[in-house]
C-alpha cells in the first residue's frame, strides 16, 4: 500500500487498524506460548485459553509478564536471551500500538499522512509520537520480523532447545 497517497484520515485508520491486528497476533504468539507449557493434552487446549488466557482484564502486559516468570523453567542457556530479547521487543510494539489507540492526536488542523498524537507513559512522563508513512512501514516490518522471532522461538521452546 502505498500510504502517502492517502489522506489524513484514511492513513490514520489503516495506521491504527494494522498497529491493532499485529498487536492481536502478538497475543496469541504469546497466548500460544502459555498455552504449550501448561497444556499437555490437546482436548484441554481450548478451555485452558477460554477460562484463563481470553478473560476479560487479562492484559497483553499480564502475559508478558506470566511468560516471563515462566522463563526460568522454560528456557535453556541458548534460549532465554531470544526469549528476554522479544518479550522486551513485545513490550516496545505494544507502547507504540497503546499511543495510537489511547493518545490524543494534536495536530490543529491535520493534513496528508501524518500523526502527531500526546502519550503519557506508565511513568507519567508526557511524549509525543509522529507517525509517518516512512515510520509505519517501519514498524510493520519489525512487527513482521516480530512475528516470525515469536514463532521460531515456540518451535525452539516445544522441542526442549
Amino acid at each position: 500500500m502505498n500510504y502517502k497517497e492517502l489522506d489524513h484520515d484514511d492513513f490514520d485508520a489503516i495506521v491504527t487498524g494494522e498497529l491493532t491486528h499485529y498487536a492481536l497476533w502478538l497475543e496469541g504468539a504469546l497466548n500460544n506460548i502459555i498455552t504449550d507449557y501448561f497444556i499437555s493434552r490437546a482436548e484441554r487446549r481450548n478451555d485452558f485459553e477460554r477460562l484463563f488466557l481470553y478473560r476479560d482484564g487479562l492484559t497483553v502486559q499480564d502475559k508478558i509478564e506470566i511468560v516471563r516468570g515462566m522463563s526460568p523453567s522454560i528456557t535453556n542457556s541458548e534460549t532465554a536471551p531470544l526469549l528476554k530479547s522479544l518479550l522486551k521487543d513485545i513490550e516496545e510494539f505494544k507502547s507504540w500500538r497503546n499511543a495510537l489507540a489511547h493518545g490524543l492526536e494534536v495536530q490543529d488542523e491535520p493534513t496528508g499522512p501524518h500523526i502527531v498524537i500526546d502519550i503519557v507513559g506508565r511513568s507519567g512522563k508526557a511524549k509525543q509520537v509522529t507517525i509517518t508513512p516512512e515510520s509505519h512501514e517501519r514498524k510493520i516490518k519489525e512487527a513482521e520480523q516480530l512475528l516470525k522471532r515469536a514463532a521460531s522461538l515456540r518451535t525452539r521452546l516445544k522441542r526442549g532447545k
